[in-house]
């Protein structure tokens, strides 16, 4: 019996060496066979389940990266899922070619979800840069034209040297205050306007003060305003509003208002001195001014030299007759850029520019498209265009002419009536950090019997 024991222990303790020697030939102390643990190199194959499980996920991935058209998108948990097994495979087969391929396209998509990027150099760049220069050298027209206006209105022996407090209507003589010029500071449009007995006001003052009501229904006020306006398209959009203003004015007479927005007022009526306003002064930007001898009822500082400053930035002043619609996006973003009004409204349809009302939308969607590209959009970028023939008969159709004779190609055209085609051209835009801002867009054109192209679809932005 001791014997057999000790031929027992020796016939176990070979089989411990032996077994020992096949795990370190099988490598990192596992049994043939059995799965290499994760995260370390095998020569072993991946499954076909392997494979095909990591795929199918990355294959979601790329489709939602593909739908969201280069914007930037948030990892679900198909792209996490995706990415986790395509690192687990490449990390025990990094040099299986079909783990390889799987791990570019992995890279690919991740990359796209980012959003798509470009580069975006200085010179993209210059339009703010001009917007700027444009804003400091026409504040200085203003502030040099208002130092002149404001010194000769005080030096005016009517002049209202000292408004608050302000003279209490049942104390002065009425008739002797009617004509005297005045200039009130801090005038908060449009958070201050009120209509009262169907006139527009801006209240200025309180109810300790006393009030000064600037009149709004006038054609003074229209004639300074809409020159105002006309800078901010012209020169600069971005304009302080409410308390940021300076408006000098002609005393009209007394009224008994309430000085308070909307139609219910539960505020009481106040006396207050209404003012016929002559000039709208915003420091560091404008001075709009009324004058009823102009034609277009008032201008503002330094608008006589628009054309003249503004000229030697502009890249492109008109637009040839032959232009591809592609290149007519391009100029449409340019004339944007470089606020030139009217070769903006020359890429516009026409007939979405023919009457006072038309012409006022397009004025509307160009303060938008100012406001984009001064806060948003840097850089645009813009495709080939799809064009088709949506009326008539294109003769220049090299297919269709092939089959038809002059006679019968002459006979459908007649029938058919004129040519009318539409392109649509799709743009990108980035930001000045070389990202994509919002999913690409397209921009609507059309052209009539081979004649110039044409943008119908303005308000679109880019």
């Amino acid at each position: 019996m001791k014997v057999s024991a000790a031929i027992i222990a020796c016939c176990s303790i070979a089989g411990l060496l032996v077994l020992q020697e096949v795990r370190g030939q099988s490598g990192a102390g596992r049994l043939p066979g059995s799965r290499p643990s994760a995260g370390k190199p095998s020569t072993d194959k991946p499954t076909r389940q392997e494979l095909d499980g990591a795929r199918h996920r990355l294959e979601n991935f790329l489709k939602k990266v593909e739908l969201a058209r280069g914007q930037p998108m948030k990892l679900d948990n198909d792209a996490h899922e995706a990415l986790n097994r395509i690192k687990a495979l490449k990390e025990r087969f990094p040099d299986d070619p079909q783990v390889e391929e799987l791990f570019e396209q992995a890279r690919k998509a991740l990359v796209g979800s980012k959003g798509d990027m470009v580069e975006v150099g200085p010179e993209v760049l210059a339009y703010r840069q001009n917007e700027q220069r444009l804003k400091k050298l026409f504040a200085e027209y203003a502030d040099k034209e208002w130092a002149d206006m404001s010194a000769k209105a005080k030096a005016d022996a009517n002049f209202i040297a000292t408004p608050w407090p302000q003279a209490v209507t049942d104390e002065v003589d009425i008739d002797a205050m009617v004509g005297r010029r005045v200039i009130l500071e801090g005038v908060a449009y449009p958070a201050n306007q009120f209509v009262d007995l169907e006139q527009n006001y801006i209240h200025v003052g309180s109810p300790s003060k006393g009030y000064y009501y600037i009149e709004l229904h006038g054609r003074a006020w229209a004639g300074a305003y809409e020159a105002f306006r006309r800078y901010k398209r012209q020169i600069n959009r971005d304009i302080p509003a409410d308390a940021g203003w300076t408006v000098l004015g002609r005393v009209t007479g007394v009224r008994l208002l309430v000085p308070q927005a909307g139609k219910e007022k539960d505020r009481q009526a106040q006396w207050g001195w209404t003012v016929e306003p002559e000039a709208i002064y915003v420091a560091g930007c404008t001075l709009a001014v009324s004058d009823p001898k102009a034609e277009l009822g008032g201008y503002f500082s330094g608008q006589d030299q628009v054309e003249k400053v503004k000229g030697a930035m502009y890249s492109v002043t008109e637009i040839p007759a032959d232009v591809a619609p592609e290149r007519l996006v391009e100029i449409f973003s340019l004339a944007i850029k470089e606020k030139n009004y009217k070769l903006y409204l020359d890429c516009i349809t026409p007939e979405r520019r023919a009457t006072p009302t038309a012409i006022g939308l397009c004025a509307y969607h160009w303060d938008w498209h100012q406001y984009r590209f001064a806060t948003f959009y840097a850089l645009v970028k813009i495709d080939k265009p799809v064009v088709r023939v949506i009326k008539g008969v294109d003769d220049s159709d090299s297919v269709e002419t092939f089959f038809l004779n002059e006679q019968e190609r002459q006979k459908i055209k007649a029938h058919s009536g004129q040519l009318v085609e539409e392109a649509s051209v799709v743009s990108k835009v980035y930001d000045e950090k070389g990202k994509q801002y919002g999913s690409p867009k397209t921009f609507v054109l059309r052209r009539t019997d081979k004649g110039r192209w044409y943008i119908v679809n303005f308000a679109q932005p880019f």
